[in-house]
């Protein structure tokens, strides 16, 4: 589960970050940021970028959701934040297999659960219990994939019981 959380983060983050759909305004995923964050990273570099990624979407969520008694993708509870962490860490290959937005799409369609409707802004999706399931990850792919393809900018999140 914890590496397809990683996965959905990439292609989210990726795509957020993309010319066609700017969610957020970093540019961790260009193909110039390597040349600055190869100096002081090295063979680190994958993960360097896909912390930066992670942190200007949670940014952005952060501030279209709010922060307090509510978790996003880029914003989980403290356990699954530490064994994601740990998983991006110990799996840099994940990071090789999208590097694209074509990828990080069919990242997207692949994890999706059927078709939803995508809402401007914040959408509530499920109750904090199901965030220790697996169930929830294929709403939000769900939602993510029709947002980026309606160019709709949908942010899904999660509120305390």
């Amino acid at each position: 589960m914890h590496e397809e959380i990683v996965r959905l983060r990439m292609s989210v983050a990726l795509l957020g970050e993309s010319d066609t759909a700017p969610w957020w305004s970093s540019s961790f995923a260009s193909s110039a940021s390597e040349a600055f964050m190869l100096p002081i990273f090295g063979l680190r570099t994958p993960h360097a970028r896909y912390q930066g990624l992670v942190e200007a979407a949670r940014l952005v969520h952060d501030d279209r959701i709010g922060v307090g008694r509510v978790y996003h993708l880029f914003r989980l509870p403290d356990h699954e934040e530490r064994r994601a962490f740990e998983i991006a860490q110990a799996n840099m290959a994940v990071f090789g297999d999208i590097a694209s937005t074509s990828a990080a799409l069919a990242l997207l369609a692949d994890l999706s659960s059927g078709e939803v409707k995508p809402k401007e802004g914040p959408t509530l999706i499920t109750s904090k219990a199901a965030i220790g399931s697996q169930d929830w990850i294929g709403e939000v792919a769900s939602l993510y994939r029709l947002a980026f393809a309606k160019s709709v900018q949908c942010f899904p999140y999660f509120r305390l019981s």
